[in-house]
């Protein structure tokens, strides 16, 4: 989805349409989300509100509604599961599809990609950007190419190509702390990256260096899985003012932990 929680709350407010939004932030804490309004300005999500503020003093803040944020991303899973079972979530805003098989029988992947972001913005009123390739990396990579409101097909004959020529901070799974290790290495490209050895990039980069290595070549076997077991859960406040009564900590701690247990209960 585009901006997901920032253009939520533009689609029910029409009065915050075309305006420099953040989702959370406020008096104190970080930005959830922010509109592409806001983008142009430098801000994003994760960011100090302070900082957002300062990039964008015309900034608006909204407290995050995320039972609506639910609510709405049920709907755009329902629309998946018409065409596909194999759905794999990644959050409220995002997901993999493997339609390899479909249940209305398309052969072309990027017809059900438009189809898809037509019936998501036909019955929420939002728009959503897709990827359309062999593997999950290379469809994660593609999502972001013509955002927002795009799409973007890797073709297989296109795929090294492609690659090579991707700057390394466009690879999924390739940080900030990340890219500049690789640059500092003289490695700006999938070209460059490319020519280092997994032996190379596994003294480099750990772990992980066999997962650069592979991707740069197009290869990522992980498959689409429909029933990820949930790992962690969490919840957070950020308070607009400091809390030091050890009472009043306690009061919201215990809230915290309620909540918290919350998911676990639903299912």
């Amino acid at each position: 989805m585009d901006a997901f929680y920032a253009s939520v709350e533009q689609h029910d407010n029409p009065a915050l349409r075309g305006k420099a939004l953040a989702v959370g932030g406020g008096h104190r804490g970080v930005v959830s989300a922010a509109s592409y309004e806001a983008r142009k300005f430098g801000v994003r999500s994760a960011m100090p509100s302070k900082t957002a503020k300062e990039k964008c003093p015309h900034l608006i803040f909204v407290p995050p509604r995320f039972a609506r944020y639910k609510e709405i991303s049920r709907k755009i899973r329902e629309i998946f599961h018409e065409y596909t079972d194999l759905v794999e979530p990644l959050s409220l805003d995002e997901a993999y599809l493997d339609v390899t098989e479909n249940k209305k029988g398309i052969e072309s992947a990027n017809q059900i990609a438009k189809e898809i972001r037509q019936k998501i913005f036909d019955e929420t009123g939002l728009t959503a950007s897709a990827g359309i390739s062999v593997n999950k990396f290379l469809a994660k990579v593609a999502s972001d190419i013509n955002k927002p409101n795009g799409q973007k097909t890797i073709h297989p004959d296109k795929i090294e190509g492609f690659l090579e020529e991707l700057p390394v901070e466009k690879f999924y799974g390739v940080g900030k702390v990340t890219a500049n290790k690789m640059f500092s290495l003289g490695i700006f490209k999938g070209k460059d990256l490319k020519k280092r050895s997994m032996q190379d990039l596994t003294i480099m980069f750990g772990k992980s260096g066999a997962y650069y290595y592979n991707v740069v070549r197009g290869i990522h076997t992980s498959e689409v899985k429909p029933h990820r077991i949930q790992k962690s859960v969490a919840v957070e406040r950020t308070f607009f003012e400091d809390l030091f009564d050890q009472q009043q900590i306690n009061e919201k701690l215990e809230s915290l932990s309620e909540e918290t247990s919350q998911p676990f209960a639903e299912k």
